[in-house]
């Protein structure tokens, strides 16, 4: 169709610029990836992370979610005062590669976040006393191959952020040193622990998780990954304490045995789902025991299944 008319171009002009308008106002989601192809050949391969991912930024007004990817940018006025007031999740993968590199430039402008996901972080008190003191509405946060996170850093996120209910550590070897301070608020209600079974370092203990479930009462959801070394003593703190755990994801935890699953059975009684694998020390009889007790609450695992974050 041709538009003869200078009045049905400059129609048809508007029209393509409000559907455009309106696409840009009802984007909620940003993921910007420093070398992405689409960008380089539409900025060009020297461009600046700051004044691509600005415009970016510009032109999308009412974002909510956030990604950087690569490399980290370099914070300025222009770069965030566009959306530092609506933006409430923000995802920073592998955007501090250095240990002399800060984020917490950047946690300074979202003041209204509730989400954070840090990839691969060499993270300092300082970074995190900033996300804590500018970020303090955060309900979730999610640590992921963050060697240097540590009980000082956790404690002061817990005291500075009162809605925080959420905490996931991913490959952290330092978490083991973060225990006390993850009990410290008691208000948790989500906790995830991810460790690598290729690492000897960091391992998650029978002492932590029953330090865990004694210390936090409201725990609604606990995902234990490759806790190869957590022994009968820390099920039965589970079972004994979790009174509100609906959710528990047992994968890789070697040392789960016979009476720890009764005391899991016995002990949570809101307990709606269990998911567990083959790498147990759990007899036939003791899972057909437990399934004839509770009834659909016992999802068997598949060897390449994928442990995750959330369950819900």
């Amino acid at each position: 169709m041709r538009l003869n008319k200078k009045a049905d171009r400059n129609s048809f002009g508007l029209t393509c610029r409000q559907w455009l308008h309106i696409q840009n106002n009802n984007c909620r989601f940003l993921s910007y990836h420093k070398h992405n192809p689409k960008m380089i050949a539409r900025f060009g391969v020297d461009a600046s992370y700051t004044m691509v991912l600005g415009k970016l930024l510009n032109r999308f007004p009412n974002l909510k979610s956030l990604l950087l990817e690569v490399g980290h940018p370099e914070v300025t006025e222009f770069l965030t005062s566009k959306f530092e007031s609506e933006v409430q999740r923000l995802v920073l993968d592998g955007c501090c590669e250095s240990s002399h590199i800060e984020p917490s430039p950047v946690f300074s402008w979202f003041p209204r976040l509730t989400s954070i996901i840090l990839t691969s972080h060499h993270i300092t008190d300082k970074g995190l006393e900033e996300l804590a003191k500018r970020c303090t509405s955060l309900k979730d946060v999610d640590f992921r191959h963050c060697d240097s996170v540590t009980d000082s850093e956790i404690s002061l996120l817990l005291r500075n952020c009162p809605e925080l209910v959420s905490l996931c550590f991913l490959d952290c070897s330092s978490i083991t040193e973060g225990i006390n301070a993850i009990v410290s608020g008691g208000g948790l209600e989500y906790v995830t622990l991810y460790h690598d079974s290729k690492s000897k370092e960091g391992s998650i203990t029978t002492e932590a998780i029953a330090t865990i479930a004694k210390g936090c009462p409201l725990l609604k959801e606990l995902i234990l990954s490759n806790c190869e070394e957590v022994e009968l003593q820390g099920w039965q703190a589970i079972g004994r304490n979790c009174q509100k755990l609906e959710y528990l994801c047992v994968y890789g935890c070697r040392k789960l045995c016979d009476l720890g699953l009764q005391a899991l059975c016995d002990g949570c009684n809101k307990l709606s789902r269990l998911l567990v694998d083959d790498e147990n020390s759990c007899s036939r009889s003791a899972l057909e025991l437990f399934k004839r007790k509770r009834p659909s609450v016992m999802c068997h695992l598949q060897r390449d299944f994928k442990c995750p974050k959330n369950l819900r």
